[in-house]
């Protein structure tokens, strides 16, 4: 497996948009707008590659200069439990750091939490909604 970056609007970038909609969108009756994929213009987008196939994807949007945002988690169904996740979170991290990133903040939905925990991320106040979810404010100190 290789975790990579690719850029915006690339074949890889394309197949890691259909694996976030599959993934995060889907479940909930939603798909992506152009409108909403707009915004990725101004992300880090982070891939996982598995014999060939995106096997997850996250991407990091800068918040200021020493805040990053870790955004849209997801691995394909039948690849979880093989540590894929955790994988791409250390290398957004080691990225975020490396490029002078102090913060890293993520929305997480309530059934994900004690995996962000497991990293060392913190829930900062109470839970919010969104996408129809409870969802927490989660933050670590790169």
């Amino acid at each position: 497996m290789e975790i990579k970056i690719v850029g915006y609007g690339s074949e890889l970038y394309q197949e890691s948009v259909r694996l976030r909609e599959k993934i995060l969108r889907l479940p909930l009756g939603m798909r992506f707008t152009p409108q909403v994929l707009e915004q990725d213009k101004h992300c880090i987008h982070i891939i996982a590659v598995d014999n060939g196939r995106v096997a997850g994807t996250t991407l990091l949007e800068p918040i200021d200069i020493h805040t990053v945002k870790i955004r849209q988690v997801a691995v394909d169904y039948d690849l979880r439990n093989k540590g894929i996740g955790k994988k791409l979170m250390l290398f957004a991290e080691d990225y975020a750091r490396e490029h002078g990133f102090k913060t890293a903040l993520l929305h997480a939905r309530y059934y994900v939490l004690d995996f962000y925990k497991k990293l060392g991320y913190s829930p900062l106040g109470d839970s919010f909604t969104e996408v129809g979810i409870k969802h927490y404010l989660m933050t670590k100190r790169l």
